[in-house]
């Protein structure tokens, strides 16, 4: 009776805590990284991503980059930002990244997002990286 009642308590409570290692609550939010380097080159140019996961664009230039939006009004669809806010709480659709810097969003809304990088302001047309895309699904 003894054995059973050691074997039934070892079983729970490796049952107990198996779940709670398991659990999604403690699990991290999944990110993606993007690379810009040489005169704006971007990768991967096409990236499959979930609602809520995090997207970081990381410079790995020596000068600063202009990363822009295409079409999409961000404002309303981040659950996160890193480098994206203004100083009234709405979100950017052009911001700079400074040398060896990043920047990051997470998009709340299943949707496909284009965009663009510029290595010079004052020269768009010539400065500007061919356009990128994120897909975003549902499935957080």
């Amino acid at each position: 009776m003894l054995k059973f009642v050691r074997l039934t308590a070892t079983l729970f409570i490796l049952g107990f805590f198996g779940c709670a290692a398991s659990s999604g609550s403690d699990q991290s939010t999944r990110v993606h990284d993007v690379q810009i380097h040489g005169e704006g080159l971007i990768t991967p140019i096409e990236l499959y991503a979930s609602v809520g996961e995090e997207i970081r664009w990381h410079n790995l230039r020596s000068t600063p980059v202009h990363l822009g939006f295409l079409g999409v009004k961000p404002i309303d669809e981040v659950g996160c930002e890193y480098g994206f806010k203004t100083w009234y709480g709405g979100i950017k659709d052009l911001v700079t990244i400074h040398p060896g810097e990043y920047v990051s969003v997470c998009f709340s809304k299943a949707r496909t997002i284009r965009y663009n990088i510029w290595t010079d302001l004052s020269d768009p047309f010539h400065s500007m990286s061919l356009t990128a895309v994120i897909y975003l699904d549902g499935a957080a």
